[in-house]
């Protein structure tokens, strides 16, 4: 990687089309109930098969990482982004859909610990914070470009042919992979003994909590606007990418934060009560409290909450991980994230369906967060990193 520019693009890119496939899934809710004749838990599923792979293989992706090297790795990840929107686009059953879905969890799983990897190879350490923030934001750029743009390419070109133009953001980004060997960062010699911090852990559990929080937000929000709260599609979708808007700010300018100012620990704690507060927006809303307004800042925070955590949370695995251990740092902090992705949606889906209400679904979701809070405030440096 031999500019910043090209770093900044192709690490955006690969965590964009890592994360994609949820925002796909989102958005595309109602277009997916109609064609595949399924119920609302089912689509939850979708999030959960997509979920549920990257987290197990998460793990395995980051020692992967840490073994192939950076650029190897990312251009596996753009590879395989690409081959699961196309499969998904073409999946002419729900049972095939699932498959296809299983498929776009190995970008899931490997997009993060490639990309944290390519920074500390190529970022000396101390200068990560906004370049990791901005990094993080493609995963809010891609959600700002799904809702903004699919309703109007599924509206126009139908589903399948809209989804299928967005296989241009891997290739894009494949074309700025150069090869080249693993570089061990400046921090490699600090603590490089094998050994994990706990505070790892900690973070771990923070991402599961968060995890099932906020995929339970994003994928059913939009169809809380549509059928509960009356919103036309269109408008739905913006509400999508609204997070998405605010995502790619909040991810820049909580790294720097996190980095420069309150600390790690103390940043995702303000983030869990951001969170906390979005979906309180939602649970008045679905509850008659407040009118249907409520549903604009409660994306809103949404998108400055909970969906910016992971710039603060893989930052301190790459700031505090022995460098030669970033890799297998940022995959069990994976885990704990993508198996609260897996279970949020499903789980969200089947309440909305056997209550016929998603009062009940947001109410637990602001507990969520506010547990996620009282987990925040155990991540603290190792004492090695002091």
């Amino acid at each position: 990687m031999d500019s910043r520019p090209r770093l900044v693009f192709v690490t955006a890119a690969t965590m964009a089309i890592g994360t994609f496939p949820i925002v796909v899934f989102s958005v595309l809710a109602a277009d997916l109930i109609e064609e595949f004749d399924v119920q609302r838990w089912q689509i939850g599923l979708l999030v959960t098969a997509n979920a549920v792979v990257g987290a197990f293989l998460s793990p395995v992706f980051g020692s992967l990482t840490d073994r192939l090297g950076a650029n190897r790795s990312t251009a596996y990840v753009l590879i395989t982004g690409a081959g699961a929107i196309g499969l998904i686009s073409l999946s002419p059953t729900y049972l095939l859909l699932i498959g296809a879905t299983l498929l776009s969890g190995i970008p899931q799983g490997w997009c993060n610990p490639a990309s944290n990897a390519l920074i500390v190879q190529n970022v000396p350490e101390g200068r990560r914070g906004v370049i990791t923030g901005i990094k993080q934001s493609g995963v809010q750029f891609g959600i700002f470009l799904g809702g903004a743009l699919l309703p109007i390419l599924a509206t126009g070109l139908g589903w399948r042919l809209g989804l299928a133009t967005f296989i241009v953001i891997p290739l894009a980004g494949l074309l700025g992979v150069r090869p080249g060997a693993n570089v061990r960062g400046a921090g490699a010699a600090r603590n490089d003994r094998g050994e994990l911090s706990s505070f790892v852990n900690w973070v771990s559990i923070y991402g599961f909590l968060s995890g099932v929080g906020s995929s339970a937000m994003l994928a059913f929000l939009p169809l809380f606007a549509e059928e509960d709260q009356l919103w036309d599609p269109v408008q739905a979708g913006w509400l999508v990418a609204g997070i998405g808007l605010v995502g790619i700010g909040a991810r820049i300018g909580w790294g720097a934060v996190s980095h420069s100012w309150f600390g790690h620990g103390k940043t995702l704690f303000i983030l869990a009560l951001i969170s906390a507060g979005s979906a309180t927006m939602l649970a008045l809303a679905a509850g008659g409290v407040v009118d249907t307004w409520v549903l604009v800042p409660g994306a809103l925070l949404l998108g400055a909450g909970a969906v910016a955590w992971n710039s603060v949370g893989m930052l301190a695995v790459m700031d505090y991980s022995p460098a030669s251990m970033v890799g297998r740092g940022t995959g069990r902090v994976l885990l704990g994230f993508l198996l609260g992705l897996a279970v949020g949606p499903p789980v969200m889906g089947f309440s909305v369906d056997r209550l016929d209400s998603y009062l009940a679904g947001w109410v637990t979701i602001v507990a969520i967060f506010l547990i996620s809070a009282i987990a925040a405030r155990r991540v603290k440096p190792p004492l090695a990193a002091s």
